[in-house]
């Protein structure tokens, strides 16, 4: 058997055919005999076998499980875990990208004591050219964050700044293998898409504890504009955010512990107020009402007077908030247009006196 393999990488692909040459090349070009890689296809109708046939050839150190039906990415990325060999899983997506130097950075940092690694990714579109860097936690170096302590663990809560803190994104995860398999598979969450979550957030709570290096650098390029969630559409997919998040959070920690409160906090910066006011007033179905009605109320269910501000103004009748809208911008371009005039009146240039000198 070949190994023993220091670092594996566990992809769950669906259809990613298109995109899973891109993926593997850029690991593969910095793998050496301790990297394995494990994909999980979850039964994909597009030409995901050949492409991973193909790549076997370049590079033996790749296990490939095919599943008979379709069941999920949740399983998927248990499965991926299940068969990996490594003594750490880099849980990635088959359509990012690995940057050049990311397996020599993971391993510099396995000096340290920790069983996750978070690090940061640049944004793309889907194509791949780079749009901005991501935000996770906000230090400018590398550090370790124990939740055992106390003290650490608030430094983290307090520092989080997007949900990518609380494992909310594959590909830039790095587990220990040893903590993964320390707790039971939490199949409560299977169907979630949150199933990364609930496993760290489990072993949150079990011994030995999580203790969390954060890598500010950007070690991946994540491939924008192809979320197979927004299938189901807008809505469902930032329910899926807001509700299933919370939901998990809520199961580990309780509503209202400190946890919960920092990933609701999280969750409201990367779907604000002002965000879903301006979907409401686009919404053109009104079948879709009720549905966006639920999203805001447990959106905003923390129990704080902005949160009841907020709801009740976003939920006010849509006749009303269109009518505010239209006030706004009204009160808007008569602004700018006496700005405007004003403007031209300062430019217009004053006559000099005529003299009477001859």
């Amino acid at each position: 058997m070949p190994g023993p393999y220091d670092l594996s990488f566990c992809i769950p692909t669906y259809n990613f055919g298109a995109f899973l040459p891109e993926t593997l090349e850029s690991i593969v070009s910095q793998a050496d005999d301790r990297v394995q890689i494990v994909i999980v296809d979850g039964a994909s109708t597009d030409n995901t076998p050949q492409v991973v046939e193909q790549w076997q050839k370049r590079f033996p150190h790749i296990k490939y499980i095919r599943r008979p039906a379709r069941v999920g990415v949740d399983p998927d990325i248990l499965e991926s875990v299940r068969h990996a060999d490594g003594e750490y899983c880099w849980l990635f997506s088959a359509d990012d990208v690995l940057e050049p130097g990311a397996i020599a950075r993971v391993r510099a940092e396995m000096r340290h004591p920790w069983n996750v690694w978070l690090t940061n990714f640049t944004l793309c579109d889907l194509r791949l050219n780079r749009l901005e860097p991501h935000k996770i936690v906000a230090v400018t170096q590398p550090r370790t964050f124990d939740w055992n302590q106390p003290a650490q663990r608030q430094a983290f809560l307090d520092l989080a700044q997007t949900s990518t803190a609380f494992f909310s994104f594959i590909s830039g995860i790095v587990v220990r293998r040893e903590a993964w398999n320390s707790v039971p598979e939490q199949t409560a969450f299977i169907g979630s898409c949150w199933i990364i979550a609930a496993q760290l957030f489990a072993v949150a709570q079990a011994s030995p504890g999580l203790v969390v290096r954060y890598h500010p650098g950007e070690a991946l390029l994540k491939r924008g504009e192809n979320d197979s969630f927004m299938s189901q559409g807008l809505i469902r997919r930032l329910d899926l955010a807001v509700s299933g998040f919370r939901r998990v959070a809520h199961h580990y920690f309780g509503p209202r512990s400190p946890e919960s409160r920092a990933i609701s906090r999280v969750l409201k910066c990367e779907t604000s107020a002002w965000q879903l006011l301006h979907l409401r007033l686009r919404l053109e179905n009104p079948a879709e009402l009720p549905a966006f009605d639920a999203l805001v109320a447990r959106h905003f269910c923390d129990g704080t007077f902005s949160d009841w501000l907020w709801k009740r103004f976003i939920l006010l009748p849509l006749p009303l908030l269109k009518l505010l809208r239209w006030s706004l911008r009204t009160a808007r371009n008569l602004r700018a247009r006496l700005r405007g005039a004003a403007g031209a009146s300062a430019a217009t240039p004053t006559a000099a006196p005529v003299s009477s000198a001859g």
